[in-house]
């Protein structure tokens, strides 16, 4: 018996060495598939060329996801190899087939409707993948798998040079780290990793609205509020400024706060106005402040401006533009991030004032320790916008951001308000632990000292001018700054507001718990009861009233940062990472004791959470037919975003416009447009791309187009020299010098001393004198011909 046992041939145990070429012929079969989707596509029309940047990063994306498979399965196969000799490598080899075939069948899906298939993959089945072709998805496969055959043969040697380094699964984990750092797009990600990412997030979004609802958040607007009966209206509407402070909380101007030293002028301020001492912020991120003011709009995942779909919906900026209201937004730093100009640019915003608006004759912000800075400081930027400021013939709409007392808090004349801070320690008694913080923190409190005194100077000015008897003049924080004492997890959202007018009957402090979310309903309620301005009659605010009498019924939802919404306010109890407090009326933290009310706040929280996320996904704030802001933005068929995506692969804009130029001096101009028109859809006011825009237009001889885009160009701003040097040529080109004077002035009214356009506006002049003498000389041999004879 144990001779016969000796004689049955026994199977050796499969090696590292056997497995590694498994996995580099996994490998080539994917870029095998990668050369497939980029040939069927430059077939299509869809690309240029076979071998383009895309391809490059979709093999980078494909060695990324073979080297995540290969370390996982690394450990399956010396799991089962060790058990049963031959079995692991069996188990492997049909394992990266199949996902050959899964690979192949997605790139044929993709190729055939130009779009990646996600979590709902039975659509394969579905009519909409009529164009989906299994006779080329089994080409493909076959194809694919007969190559890896013959492949796999020559692949051993690569062992020996793998042996020779680092150990193999390092290796593999290094290159699937690298890979994640690069932006991908559905043309060159991994379809079946694609498909994986898309399947494991809808299993694990617990937070799926399963309401009867379309429009959720859907109201019939009641517009009743308390507020107005606070103002002695004019006959004319007032014109509107809201202020919001960055970092401003509330522990800096509540009269029981310590800090309240920093703010003198708004101390002084609130003893004439209406004040809220119990009023929260719904964001702790500074970006998120601005649509939640102004729309009361929910958060999605990071805040709405970052939605990336576009949402229906109505604003003050849209409900007020609508009703003859100039529209303005005022900021000294960079509009595009946060993708402020993209949501102000959907608004229709009239004027918007930022870093690019300056010009040289205004200072920066000192850069910081890594050579940035922030934009224009708060002084600045109130001048910038009394300079722009032209004769009022309509009401307006005007807010203004402030960033100076962000970090890194470099003011001017940093020093001067430093020893400010120095004195107020030495002169005012502050408690033991106020006093250490601001010691620890002297940078932070002269930022607010300088802010303060910016506000001051403005409402100094404001005062002067004609308007200043019918405007209300509305300032808030973002959120309390994290520099501050922070000793309940609900004290970071506690901000100001404070609503101060020459038409106010009366001023008042009061204790009404409110948040941003309640001051766009609130302030078109109150103009609407006193005013005929055209409102929708239903609308989805997320909050309602600043004086809600019932501030047990509040619902507040409160987005602590990107990607994490822990904090909800609701029946006088707040929830925090799960936990559930009491409120009193000072707004302290205190033990829960009621669990039906736990459970209650628990139940609201996860209904706000769900109804959140599908407005976002869904744009289901409010239907189209009732929504005053429009989605303008150009749309780009499956097609031009293959295109796109092959040409510009990541989020650097400025890479992209320059990919626009090249194209477009290489006189493929359409290409070039429909890449502008991709940048500008993202990032509005991308400046050299517009002016690209204009050039192109000239280029092509569509002068009119070339001459609307650039006269716009130079509106938006009017302190950019490029701007002015392409209007001159497309008038000129065009034979067009008419508005030559008007375009002279502007550009020494904004300070553009530059010899180029000095030229070009002198070549402008001289057409227009001779066209001018020209016509004169006509005249004048006309005037003789008509003359009698003698």
């Amino acid at each position: 018996m144990h001779q016969l046992d000796t004689d049955i041939p026994v199977k050796a145990q499969r090696t590292l060495k056997d497995y590694i070429p498994l996995v580099i012929t996994f490998f080539v079969g994917l870029a095998l598939l990668s050369i497939y989707q980029s040939t069927m596509l430059y077939f299509s029309g869809v690309l240029d060329s076979i071998v383009n940047k895309s391809l490059f990063i979709h093999l980078l994306h494909h060695l990324g996801f073979t080297a995540l498979a290969a370390l996982l399965l690394a450990f399956v196969f010396n799991l089962i190899e060790n058990q049963k000799p031959d079995l692991g490598f069996r188990i492997i080899k049909l394992t990266l087939t199949m996902l050959l075939v899964v690979e192949a069948i997605l790139v044929t899906y993709y190729i055939s409707n130009y779009e990646a298939l996600g979590a709902n993959f039975m659509a394969i089945n579905e009519a909409s993948a009529s164009r989906f072709s299994w006779i080329r998805a089994i080409g493909a496969i076959v194809v694919t798998i007969t190559a890896c055959h013959f492949i796999y043969k020559y692949t051993a040697s690569f062992y020996m040079v793998i042996s020779r380094m680092y150990p193999f699964t390092i290796i593999l984990f290094s290159i699937f780290l690298a890979t994640l750092y690069s932006d991908r797009k559905p043309i060159n990600e991994n379809k079946t990793q694609y498909l994986l990412e898309h399947v494991w997030q809808q299993a694990l979004n617990f937070n799926t609205y399963e309401g009867e609802k379309e429009y959720p958040l859907l109201e019939q607007d009641e517009y009743k509020t308390e507020l107005g009966a606070y103002f002695n209206f004019k006959a004319e509407k007032p014109t509107i400024k809201i202020l919001i402070v960055e970092g401003l909380g509330a522990s800096l101007t509540n009269e029981d706060q310590d800090f309240k030293a920093f703010m003198p002028f708004l101390q002084e301020l609130q003893k004439k106005s209406l004040v809220w001492t119990n009023f929260l912020s719904n964001t702790g991120e500074s970006h998120a402040a601005l649509p939640t003011i102004i729309g009361s709009l929910p958060f999605g995942n990071q805040g709405f401006t970052h939605i990336s779909k576009f949402t229906n919906r109505n604003t003050m900026y849209s409900i007020l533009g609508r009703n003859g209201y100039e529209t303005s937004f005022n900021y000294g730093g960079n509009s595009a991030l946060h993708y402020y100009d993209k949501f102000l640019d959907e608004e229709n915003v009239s004027s918007i004032l930022d870093k690019k608006a300056f010009g040289s004759q205004y200072e920066l912000q000192e850069e910081d320790a890594a050579g940035i800075t922030l934009g224009y400081p708060d002084k600045v930027l109130f001048q910038k916008y009394e300079q722009l400021k032209t004769t009022v013939t309509v009401q307006k709409l005007d807010v203004f951001l402030t960033l100076s007392s962000k970090e890194p808090y470099q003011i001017p004349q940093r020093d001067r308000y430093i020893e400010k801070v120095d004195e107020l320690l030495a002169n005012h008694k502050f408690s033991h632990r106020s006093h250490r913080v601001i010691e620890n923190n002297e940078a932070l409190f002269a930022s607010f000292l300088y802010t303060d005194e910016a506000i001051q100077q403005f409402l100094a000015q404001e005062a002067k001018t004609s308007t200043y008897q019918n405007t209300i003049y509305i300032i808030t924080g973002t959120h309390q700054t994290a520099g501050l004492p922070q000793l309940t997890a609900l004290d970071k959202y506690r901000v100001p507001l404070i609503i101060h007018s020459p038409l106010l009957n009366a001023t008042e402090r009061f204790a009404t718990l409110a948040s941003h979310a309640d001051i766009a309903p609130s302030i078109i309620s109150a103009l609407r009861e006193t005013y005929p301005i055209q409102v929708p009659n239903a609308n989805a605010w997320l909050g309602k009233n600043v004086l809600e009498p019932k501030t047990d019924q509040k619902q507040i939802p409160l987005l602590r940062n990107a990607h994490n919404l822990t904090d909800y306010l609701s029946h006088n109890h707040f929830i925090t990472d799960g936990d559930v407090y009491a409120l009193d009326k000072d707004l302290n933290l205190l033990d829960a004791q009621d669990e039906e009310i736990i459970k209650k706040v628990a139940g609201n929280f996860d209904y706000f959470k769900s109804v959140n996320n599908y407005i976002a996904e869904n744009n289901k704030l409010i239907p189209k037919e009732l929504a005053l802001v429009n989605d303008r933005k150009p749309k780009f068929s499956k097609v031009d975003m293959i295109w796109i995506q092959s040409v510009f692969n990541g989020k650097d804009f400025d890479n992209a416009y320059r990919t626009a130029r090249k194209l477009a001096i290489s006189k493929d101009y359409d290409r070039s447009l429909l890449l502008c028109d991709y940048i500008l859809s993202k990032i509005p006011r991308h400046a050299d791309t517009e002016i690209l825009m204009g050039r192109v237009y000239s280029w092509k001889q569509e002068y009119d187009n070339a001459i609307k885009t650039l006269s716009k160009v130079v509106e938006k701003y009017p302190e950019y020299e490029d701007g002015y040097l392409a209007l001159m040529d497309a008038r000129y080109w065009s034979d067009n010098n008419s508005e030559v004077y008007k375009i002279k002035e502007l550009a020494r009214k904004n300070h553009i001393n530059s010899i180029l356009l000095a030229e070009k506006i002198k070549r402008s002049i001289q057409r227009v004198r001779a066209a001018k003498l020209e016509n004169e000389t006509k005249g004048m041999n006309q005037s003789t011909a008509l003359a009698p004879k003698k």
